[in-house]
């Protein structure tokens, strides 16, 4: 049994629910649910997206199932019901998938406006090997990169570990995940991990840079 497995089966057991009831609920086959949960095959995502909406009913507990599923890369995918359901979610999920794509676009293209108006030279998709960072930023003897996250909440873990990589692997003094809203709030406690609006961005960067 994978871990996805062991965690699904673990919450099933707390819900009560058993697989045949989940499969009936998610729209599966009762031995899609059983491949599942012995590690088999893993779960599609709009299967995924199911299980979390029919199980989950706090934070932890998404966060629980999503970081296992995170480690399903290997496995084979369960087999495609050809269903209209499965085909309305289906492209639903690509049509969110598209416009999360083009949000993020935009944003980065956005701090690439203001980082010109306010005459910061920078380098875009800057790429070392197999690292890359949105914004490069070499002055007075200072490397910063910056990350442009449209929208940080969704992985803020991710962030964290992308700030890490970038300092070590492009040998970066900071590392700046760009926001276009104030989060603060919700930022993990660590201490060399910074997160800033595009304008506060600007504020540093001249501080930093001069």
């Amino acid at each position: 049994m994978s871990l996805f497995g062991n965690s699904l089966r673990e919450l099933m057991d707390a819900k009560d629910v058993s697989g045949l009831k989940l499969a009936e609920d998610i729209g599966i086959t009762p031995t899609s649910v059983s491949r599942i949960l012995t590690g088999q095959s893993r779960p599609r995502q709009v299967t995924f997206t199911r299980i979390l909406k029919r199980l989950c009913e706090s934070k932890a507990e998404e966060q629980e199932l999503i970081r296992a599923y995170s480690g399903l890369e290997a496995l084979p995918e369960e087999a495609a019901l050809a269903d209209a359901r499965n085909a309305e979610e289906d492209e639903a999920r690509v049509k969110r998938f598209l416009e999360v794509k083009t949000q993020s676009i935009l944003f980065k293209r956005s701090v690439g406006r203001e980082l010109a108006k306010a005459g910061i030279e920078f380098t875009a998709d800057y790429c070392k090997g197999a690292i890359s960072t949105d914004f490069l930023i070499e002055t007075n003897g200072k490397r910063i990169a910056l990350e442009c996250r449209f929208n940080v909440q969704r992985d803020l873990e991710r962030a964290v570990i992308t700030a890490k990589v970038l300092r070590e692997a492009l040998g970066c003094d900071t590392v700046i995940t760009v926001t276009p809203f104030d989060i603060s709030e919700g930022a993990p406690e660590a201490g060399d991990f910074l997160m800033a609006t595009p304008s506060e961005v600007i504020d540093l960067l001249r501080k930093d840079l001069h």
